[in-house]
């Protein structure tokens, strides 16, 4: 019984890759290689920059957008709506962006 849980968890985790694939295709996006980026120097407080300082506003990643795109998806097909990836993509950037 536990060599089928263990089987069934692969078999998701492979279709939900295949998914992702397939959706990046339709896009035309190419996955970014994961990298490690070089941090800038800190800033110290003798610099002028201090909590007067305005916040950035934080943009989702797209493997975020990724994932809530494909639910937008996924519940948009099971309830045989009209659509496309694009605006689902599109849907998922504007909701991320609405709760950060």
């Amino acid at each position: 019984m536990e060599g089928e849980k263990k089987g069934k968890k692969e078999k998701r985790a492979a279709k939900k890759a295949l998914l992702a694939d397939n959706f990046n295709q339709a896009l035309d996006i190419e996955p970014k290689p994961k990298e490690k980026k070089a941090r800038a120097p800190r800033k110290t407080a003798s610099s002028g920059t201090g909590s007067r300082s305005k916040k950035k506003s934080k943009e989702p990643t797209v493997e975020q957008i990724q994932l809530r795109a494909y639910f937008i998806a996924e519940r948009r097909k099971s309830l045989g709506l009209h659509g496309d990836a694009t605006s689902d993509w599109v849907q998922a950037q504007r909701e991320l962006r609405e709760e950060v």
